[in-house]
């Protein structure tokens, strides 16, 4: 462990804080360190891009900045069919096709969203914002909890 986190639980008992030595034993009050993704060796922090974009060079990925998705789109026939999105809350919609998949990575509480606008999801929620139903799949945005870091 270095220097500085023994340096942090000590500094926390002095203030009369007690430490936690198994915070992810469901029990995470008390001081604690938590994990990171941190290279000790460079002191660089490890995140999506640094990690799964930068090192790749994929003709099927394309990184569209400054575009939000709007829904999924669904057919009777597949899965899903295309993506839409758009710059603006209320900009052009925009479509991109899909052959295979899509993976919604958009968070505890952008993938639900995602999920929702696209008719996957409780259908009372559903209806009650006027979305079609494609899939019903009760479990879409519930049992959110809050975690103590992000």
């Amino acid at each position: 462990m270095f220097d500085s986190v023994g340096e942090f639980s000590n500094a926390l008992n002095q203030a009369g804080i007690t430490t936690n030595s198994d915070p992810y034993s469901g029990q995470s009050w008390g001081g604690f360190v938590s994990r990171s993704f941190i290279d000790s060796s460079t002191w660089t922090r490890s995140y999506s891009r640094s990690a799964y974009i930068d090192p790749l060079s994929r003709p099927n990925l394309s990184i569209l900045v400054k575009s939000t998705v709007t829904r999924i789109i669904f057919d009777s026939h597949h899965p899903a069919t295309g993506v839409e999105y758009a710059e603006t809350r209320d900009g052009e919609r925009f479509t991109v096709g899909v052959k295979k998949e899509v993976i919604v990575a958009a968070g505890a509480v952008g993938s639900p969203q995602v999920l929702m606008l696209s008719g996957v999801g409780p259908k009372d929620v559903l209806n009650a914002a006027n979305v079609p139903v494609q899939l019903e799949l009760p479990g879409v945005g519930q049992h959110l909890q809050d975690h103590m870091v992000s």
